[in-house]
């Protein structure tokens, strides 16, 4: 209903919403076969109409005018949204519902985690203070939303061990960091385990699992960080395939352990 008052607004304000070049309007003008009065009845979208093409190109260029200010992001969050958060459940279970019925309940509680994400982020300065971010908010083929968030903080190459972890924690040390890790950040079974899996394509994992165990954290030739990946003899069965430390997915065990979801962090520059 809000969206279609807004729709009606502006189709009523389009003689003060019209734009065209100068030069499109005299070709217009000039052309035998197109009438002048004709121009126009299209109906523009400005950018404040959430989602407009005019929305979306206003938003890539502040993006970009942010990485032309402080260079390139250090950090990249995809935080997904959890259907089995209590917060949902509590509200779904009652009525004997699942989450895809009701996608407005999801939809809020998970804008209210990102913003606390948001806040953890800049205001309490989890990783360091945070010199700028952007994010974008996607949904999945099965309905549920999720964020890609690229964080600007300049760390060094030293801080990456600080941040993100590739590996299963050792059980006995923290189990309920063990559990979160692999129910939510592990990849596969795929390639020869699972050839059916979503993520191969022309035979190979397109996400590029397992990797190769790594004694340290290094910089590829290209700028590409290769994680920790230590042959710590810790794995987890999953459809009768055991998985290490090379199906991990990049994590930062705080925020999992606070948000209890699938969230990969990775380092980018």
């Amino acid at each position: 209903m809000l969206e279609s008052e807004r729709l009606s607004f502006i189709r009523r304000n389009q003689t003060k919403l019209r734009v065209d070049k100068y030069n499109n309007l005299n070709r217009s003008m000039a052309d035998s076969q197109c009438q002048a009065f004709e121009k126009g009845r299209r109906i523009m979208l400005p950018s404040t109409f959430v989602g407009s093409r005019r929305y979306m190109d206003q938003l890539y260029f502040d993006g970009m005018a942010i990485c032309g200010y402080v260079g390139f992001p250090d950090l990249f969050i995809t935080f997904t949204c959890n259907p089995m958060w209590p917060e949902i459940q509590r509200i779904l279970g009652p009525i004997n519902l699942r989450p895809h019925d009701r996608p407005d309940i999801v939809s809020k509680v998970f804008k209210i985690k990102l913003d606390e994400l948001i806040i953890d982020l800049r205001k309490r300065e989890l990783f360091g203070k945070v010199v700028a971010y952007m994010y974008t908010i996607e949904f999945q083929k099965r309905g549920l939303p999720h964020a890609h968030i690229p964080i600007f903080l300049h760390p060094t190459v030293d801080d990456i061990d600080k941040i993100i972890s590739a590996e299963i924690p050792n059980p006995e040390c923290d189990l309920e960091l063990y559990n979160l890790v692999t129910t939510h950040m592990l990849h596969g079974p795929c390639g020869l385990a699972d050839p059916s899996s979503p993520c191969m394509q022309d035979g190979k994992c397109n996400m590029y699992y397992p990797k190769q165990f790594q004694n340290s954290t290094t910089l590829d030739e290209d700028g590409y960080p290769v994680y920790r990946r230590r042959d710590q003899g810790i794995s987890v069965e999953k459809n009768n395939v055991p998985l290490d430390n090379r199906h991990v997915v990049p994590y930062n065990p705080i925020l999992l352990l606070k948000y209890c979801a699938h969230i990969n962090t990775e380092w980018c520059n």
